[in-house]
């Protein structure tokens, strides 16, 4: 007698397999048996940690990594990785948090990828990079923008008006093409 077993997909959705490559930190472990038996309904990755986490983080990212145009890869980079890293270095100028490098150069190749929207108006790269930012989470206001790349506050407004319809166009795309491979792999239901 043959049994089928049926596996469970490890994410309820894409944005949950998404954050969770993004945010998985090196040394997560399982939680012990006795925990385990206490605690009440999984969390989601099915409790994934320590290297099972690992691969599956690595085999998300890999997937993103994978997609074509690589502007959407980097869209998913900026939307869910974190913006800064703990850093314990302990100099007297340090805040605690270093810029997340990864996350930096998401924005940066995004911003080169956002000229293309503000074709026929001045380019000024300091002003579409922190505009990018802000739809990425930045909470830097639309006057310090202006004030930063020493342009109109009209001029700033009318530039993020057209980066931001943009973004959440490309932000739609990225997360269309990255859903199918994810489910492909058994890894979102």
């Amino acid at each position: 007698m043959q049994v089928e077993t049926q596996e469970m997909a490890l994410f309820r959705s894409t944005r949950a397999a998404l954050a969770f490559a993004f945010n998985f930190t090196h040394g997560q472990y399982k939680p012990s048996a006795m925990a385990t038996m206490m605690g009440g309904a999984r969390p989601e990755g099915r409790g994934l940690g320590g290297l099972d986490g690992a691969g599956t983080a690595g085999l998300i990212r890999a997937k993103v990594d994978a997609l074509e145009p690589r502007n959407r890869g980097q869209i998913l980079i900026a939307r869910f990785a974190v913006q800064a890293l703990p850093c314990d270095c302990r100099h007297a100028c340090c805040s605690g948090f270093r810029a997340n490098a990864e996350w930096l150069k998401a924005i940066a190749e995004i911003s080169a990828a956002a000229r293309t929207v503000l074709a026929g108006c001045q380019d000024n790269f300091r002003l579409r990079s922190v505009l990018v930012r802000r739809y990425f989470g930045d909470q830097k206001s639309l006057v310090d923008a202006a004030c930063a790349a020493a342009v109109d506050r009209g001029t700033a407004s009318a530039h993020a008006r057209k980066v931001t319809a943009y973004l959440k166009g490309e932000e739609r795309q990225a997360r269309y093409a990255i859903e199918g491979p994810l489910k492909a792999a058994g890894i979102v239901e």
